[in-house]
């Protein structure tokens, strides 16, 4: 099993919209070494085409500082057929209309170890790997 738990993350300073939510889209369909299909998403700035296959995260605002809550994804480098394959990580309004990507996770991959992370090592982890 390749479920990686990815840790909540506060970002202060948020200043682009208090109707928030994080999409985390597959950017090329693979099989999860678990043998779970993961479907390509795409993320669009057009809402009728937005809300495909992805995986949310509920965005809490605190005044300035938005919490982004724990999400599971399958990992990428460990798949059965597309060791590969990305994730991408966007904001949108919850009426889907896309705000910006997250960071520098428009496009990064998700490795099989350990089984809990963090955005912060999630980048890390892709210095070299993209």
């Amino acid at each position: 099993m390749a479920s990686i738990t990815i840790a909540s993350v506060t970002i202060p300073n948020w200043q682009i919209n208090s109707d928030v939510q994080l999409r985390v889209y597959a950017l090329q369909s693979f099989i999860a070494a678990d043998g779970t299909v993961v479907n390509c998403g795409k993320p669009s700035a057009d809402q009728t085409e937005s809300s495909n296959f992805f995986v949310p995260a509920a965005c809490t605002l605190s005044g300035t500082n938005l919490t982004i809550a724990s999400l599971a994804l399958e990992s990428t480098t460990d798949s059965q057929d597309n060791p590969a394959a990305t994730y991408g990580a966007f904001f949108y309004t919850t009426e889907g209309e896309l705000l910006a990507p997250f960071a520098e996770f428009a496009q990064f991959v998700l490795p099989s170890s350990p089984s809990s992370t963090t955005w912060a090592a999630i980048a890390q982890a892709q210095q070299g790997a993209l």
